[in-house]
């Protein structure tokens, strides 16, 4: 064989250093998180994803890791901001850097969280099932029911 061969390790290192050398910045990302995972010592790992404009299915997919240090300080701050939890479901503009392992591949180093961006996205949600409802004319259904004289049962159907 004429051509050099080079070791999985050889590559891997040929990766990690293009990464740091094209990519060495920190972005502002948006993603949603598909998954969130809080280890014993304290680390934060995600799974991120970006889904179709048009649809549900997924575009984009990438692993995103919180150190334990920074994620006490990030979770208090986006939560006390926000007033909801750091969970899956949600979408999150996150500052991070790329980094690559020998081992472990490619991850998103995340070092801040925009609580702003989601408390938006929630209120644009929000404003989209209000404009679905009053467009399928079910918005005002509940108003249409006549009450009982003394009410003795209430119900309450919300999301989380």
């Amino acid at each position: 064989m004429a051509e050099p061969v080079n070791s999985l390790f050889e590559i891997t290192q040929l990766i990690k250093s293009v990464i740091h050398s094209e990519l060495g910045e920190p972005f502002w990302i948006t993603a949603e998180i598909l998954e969130l995972h809080v280890n014993r010592s304290g680390h934060c790992y995600l799974e991120l994803i970006e889904k179709h404009a048009e649809g549900e299915g997924i575009r984009a997919k990438a692993q995103g890791t919180i150190w334990a240090n920074q994620f006490r300080m990030l979770k208090a701050y986006f939560e006390t901001t926000a007033g909801i939890s750091l969970e899956t479901g949600i979408k999150i503009l996150f500052k991070a850097t790329v980094e690559f392992h020998e081992l472990y591949g490619l991850s998103l180093n995340i070092t801040d969280i925009d609580p702003s961006y989601t408390l938006g996205d929630l209120a644009l949600k929000k404003q989209e099932v209000i404009r679905r409802l009053a467009r399928e004319g079910v918005i005002n259904m509940n108003r249409e029911i006549p009450l009982p004289v003394v009410m003795q049962k209430i119900a309450v159907i919300s999301s989380n």
